[in-house]
């Protein structure tokens, strides 16, 4: 997950992530998150946590850090939160990786193609963040769900 800070959406949306994985996925899918301009070691915004608080996920323990170019070849997929941090992605590889889109491409009612920012914002703006990131997730989920129940049927017809 790759935002600007990388203390607001995308802890939001790696929390979020980690917390709706389903069991056959949990050992087999590390989600992560960083930021193209991060606010390195920082905590996430206190609001992002209560916001995820209040639906029982707990993301005290993140810190912020910068994206690289080697976390971005490790990657399976890279879901960024707005166009300009695609870019950033495409530029740090040198070439487009498909493997990196928007995160709300995975929403298919999306309202647009970027989850807003809600830094600075009151509560109900982080609350309203994460409205915008569940169904995005649900998204993910099925996506990799998908993704790897087709590799696990190939590598059992092998």
């Amino acid at each position: 997950m790759v935002c600007t800070g990388n203390i607001c959406r995308s802890p939001m949306a790696a929390g979020l992530l980690r917390h709706r994985l389903p069991p056959p996925l949990q050992g087999r899918v590390l989600v992560g998150s960083a930021g193209t301009h991060a606010l390195h070691g920082h905590q996430a915004e206190p609001l992002a946590v209560q916001t995820m608080a209040r639906i029982g996920i707990d993301i005290r323990d993140h810190r912020a850090r910068h994206i690289t170019r080697e976390m971005v070849r490790r990657a399976d997929l890279i879901l960024t939160m707005e166009n300009a941090q695609l870019h950033t992605v495409h530029q740090l590889l040198g070439w487009r990786k498909d493997n990196a889109q928007l995160l709300m491409n995975f929403n298919p009612l999306a309202l647009g193609p970027e989850v807003d920012d809600p830094y600075g914002g009151p509560l109900s703006v982080y609350q309203a963040c994460l409205e915008t990131l569940e169904p995005c997730i649900e998204g993910v989920v099925a996506h990799l769900t998908a993704r790897l129940l087709t590799a696990d049927e190939e590598d059992h017809s092998r």
